[in-house]
């Protein structure tokens, strides 16, 4: 369940049960995984995470702060997106201003799609802010989640720019096919299922490139192959998928 701070505002956002690090193939990408890790232990540091659509940043911000919460410590993740959503529809800036101020007691503070205050002054505003008040607590555990560079964020507050280059960065790696199809192996042995490489390359030529698509629809084929007690071959597959 979500805490409220208002009658409409959610305080924090239900994750998803998925997204561990255990389900996180890592390759390519175990330094800045690892570096993750232990900002959930309450390793103190500054951390801003940049990867591509469905590319695995949710996924990593997400298991970082289900670890800290499950080591004891007060997390909260945020999702940027989801808020300003929720508020530049019906709450009104003091209660923005109040949100703000309430995050800095985390003792892991995640914030995801950071880049989502491109164009809107008030919000970078706030964002800035917070960030200085961190920047003051020696033992502060931020984990900051973007689709942009710190650099190129389309942002007209330069003070935040060079307030988010403090953070060490971290960007996840593009994947080539062959790496995909491991990929979705790894996922697939995670679920129970088995996944030939014949299938698993069919999946990649005929249906959605973007990770995040990819490991959504083998969790629905998972779901339709053991109501129907079926193995995963390309046959059934194009007859559940109408390909």
């Amino acid at each position: 369940m979500t805490r409220l701070i208002s009658k409409q505002v959610p305080l924090a956002l239900k994750l998803d049960d998925e997204a561990i690090f255990e389900s996180f193939w890592s390759e390519r990408d175990s330094v800045a995984v690892e570096s993750i890790r232990e900002l959930s232990k309450g390793s103190a540091g500054w951390i801003y995470l940049t990867g591509s659509q469905g590319g695995g940043v949710s996924h990593l911000l997400q298991a970082c702060s289900a670890e800290a919460l499950k080591a004891g410590f007060s997390a909260m993740y945020v999702d940027f997106l989801a808020l300003l959503e929720i508020f530049e529809q019906s709450v009104d800036d003091e209660a923005v201003v109040n949100y703000f101020d309430s995050l800095e007691n985390f003792d892991v503070l995640v914030i995801d799609n950071i880049d989502a205050v491109s164009g809107r002054r008030f919000w970078q505003e706030q964002l800035f802010y917070l960030l200085e008040k961190l920047k003051n607590k020696p033992n502060a555990c931020l984990l900051l989640g973007a689709h942009t560079l710190a650099n190129d964020l389309d942002c007209d507050l330069l003070d935040l720019k060079s307030r988010l280059k403090w953070a060490t960065g971290f960007q996840l790696q593009l994947l080539d096919d062959a790496q995909k199809v491991d990929l979705l192996q790894f996922k697939a042995n995670r679920l129970g299922l088995t996944l030939s490489l014949d299938v698993a390359n069919f999946l990649l030529a005929r249906c959605s490139r973007n990770l995040g698509d990819l490991s959504a629809l083998l969790s629905d084929l998972d779901v339709q192959a053991l109501s129907s007690k079926r193995r995963l071959t390309i046959p059934w597959i194009k007859s559940i998928l109408n390909i």
